[in-house]
């Protein structure tokens, strides 16, 4: 990453410098990173927005609105045009933590949404734990961030400096938690059968206040009947066809797929439905806004000295690209009104905190693919099915014939999800190395699949020559990873969802990163490689405290300018 003075204001600097000692120490400050820390931010954010693809931004881009957030991050800050994970694993949970901590998966070890425990014969969540509700809020219970490795952003802040507040929220759980980690002072997320901002006794003994008055506000059923239509100029919808058939129906009994629906759930009057649709809808992200200005108001983030975090993350963003794909209206529409949504965080946080006293790097936790559909309607390769399946019939088959009926268990495969495939280690433990061969040319021999290596091949590959193996690598931690890793072909997909990710393929590995804020080199594109983790690393360096302790990338001297 390069020093962003021009010739012209090396000149200036070094012109002040003959003058006198006092120009020539004004000139210093101007000049390096030290005007960083006059202009320390009272309060710092951490943002994501839920699937945001590099790809997917690109094609939005164009239409975002004058008032708008992304266009004022492009103008006011800096752009990181070549932000991608280290790791394959490219969902929510892996994301959000990578985010926080500057760490690829193989370090925070967040390596899927889920994992399956071999001694308890059953899935993991990534963030849940025993954890005791609190009286008023009981459907936040047994949520938790014990399973994150490493320290955060958070845990930094929190070390370094004195008084320092943190707050996280979002409607996903696993993406507020993993966001701050342990450190937080409140994490919150929405519970859908309720529609309540809820968190629970890992962060605090009774229900905040702010909280509590947000619930009791019920401004998310303030969206009851209004009608989701487009937003955005009629230029931003052109070449986008609203009712394709691999799409979802919306989910308010319609049974249609396109634009305007309204916003019922079904019923006559709310219920758990409603929350669900308002879910996969541009709502739940404008909800998720209104919670953290709640948030920001109700904690006085940024009044004082001492510097504090709001860690947010908009989940709509990536329900509507699941459901209808990332080239559909739907998903167009959202990203639109997400941009509405930046631009009114942008100003409350001017407002609230000052403009120019806070700062903010936005990136993504995963992209995504195009629906395989699209692509196949181009002439290009694609397909989906019930991969899953066909990999582990496939492997149970070839195992069988090889070595007979397992003298251990039912079956070899365990269980085959997130492109892992778990063996019975009993019923291979005297054949493991060639069980482990056998089972890894059988997954090839399924159509959908690209690529697959047997788990201790490529554990450690972190500087391998094929940036598959790399992306594997990063994205296994010990004791849960599965025997078998496998990589699907480009544009296929396990399932009917219209559109997903958890590849390590360019669409679903490089995302969106900007970044604005005090000393950051106002209406700049950079095209040094980074990683979605950058931000923790950013953040710190401005606020003169440690990275993460598990991050690796650093920002170099000289980043940070005069505005």
């Amino acid at each position: 990453m390069a020093n962003h003075r021009t010739r012209g204001q090396d000149s200036v600097c070094m012109n002040r410098a003959l003058i006198t000692l006092v120009g020539l120490l004004g000139a210093a400050m101007l000049c390096t990173d030290a005007a960083v820390a006059q202009q320390r931010p009272r309060l710092v954010v951490l943002c994501s927005v839920d699937q945001l693809a590099t790809w997917v931004h690109a094609m939005g881009a164009p239409f975002y609105a004058k008032d708008g957030g992304f266009r004022r991050l492009k103008n006011q800050g800096v752009t990181f045009a070549n932000c991608a994970y280290e790791h394959a694993c490219t969902e929510t949970g892996p994301g959000h933590a990578t985010i926080a901590t500057g760490a690829p998966a193989s370090l925070h070890g967040i390596v899927k949404n889920n994992w399956w425990d071999r001694d308890l014969k059953k899935l993991i969540y990534c963030v849940g734990e025993p954890a005791a509700a609190l009286p008023d809020l009981p459907e936040g219970s047994n949520r938790g961030p014990g399973r994150l490795l490493v320290p955060t952003l958070a845990t930094s802040m929190k070390t370094h400096i004195p008084e320092c507040k943190v707050a996280s929220v979002s409607w996903k759980d696993r993406s507020a938690i993993l966001m701050a980690g342990s450190d937080s002072d409140v994490t919150a997320w929405i519970e859908a059968t309720t529609g309540n901002l809820v968190t629970n006794s890992k962060w605090v003994e009774q229900t905040p206040a702010w909280l509590t008055q947000f619930n009791k506000t019920r401004a998310i059923d303030s969206f009851f009947g209004k009608s989701w239509d487009r937003s955005g100029p009629v230029a931003a919808y052109e070449g986008l066809v609203d009712d394709r058939p691999w799409e979802n129906l919306h989910y308010n009994g319609s049974r249609k797929r396109t634009l305007p629906q309204a916003m019922t759930g079904g019923g006559t009057e709310i219920t758990a439905p409603y929350y669900t649709q308002i879910y996969a809808s541009p709502f739940g992200n404008t909800i998720v806004r209104m919670a953290a200005q709640a948030a920001v108001r109700g904690m006085k983030l940024g009044e004082d000295a001492a510097t504090d975090l709001l860690c947010i993350s908009f989940s709509a963003t990536d329900v509507v690209g699941h459901y209808w794909g990332p080239q559909s209206v739907e998903a167009r529409d959202a990203l639109m009104r997400l941009d509405q949504d930046l631009g009114l965080l942008f100003s409350f946080l001017d407002t609230e905190v000052g403009a120019g006293a806070w700062a903010l790097f936005l990136t993504a936790d995963h992209g995504v693919a195009p629906s395989p559909e699209s692509e196949m309607l181009k002439g290009g390769s694609g397909g989906r099915g019930p991969v899953d399946a066909w990999v582990k019939s496939s492997i149970e088959s070839a195992l069988r014939q090889e070595f007979g009926l397992p003298v251990s268990g039912k079956f070899y495969v365990e269980r085959v999800s997130e492109n892992a495939v778990y063996l019975n280690g009993l019923a291979i433990a005297a054949k493991r190395p060639a069980a482990l061969r056998t089972a890894t040319k059988a997954a090839m021999r399924v159509r959908a699949v690209m690529s697959a290596y047997p788990t201790e091949e490529v554990r450690g590959d972190f500087k391998h020559t094929d940036p598959f193996r790399r992306a594997l690598a990063h994205g296994l931690s010990k004791q849960r990873a599965g025997d078998v890793q496998f990589i699907l072909q480009p544009y296929w997909l396990n399932g009917t969802t219209p559109a997903s990710h958890g590849s390590p393929h360019s669409y679903d590995r490089e995302v969106v990163a900007m970044a604005i804020g005090p000393g950051i080199p106002a209406g700049t594109e950079l095209s040094q490689s980074i990683t979605p983790g950058f931000g923790a690393v950013l953040l710190a360096k401005m606020l003169h405290i440690p990275k993460p302790s598990a991050a690796h990338e650093e920002v170099p001297d000289g980043f940070f300018g005069p505005r």
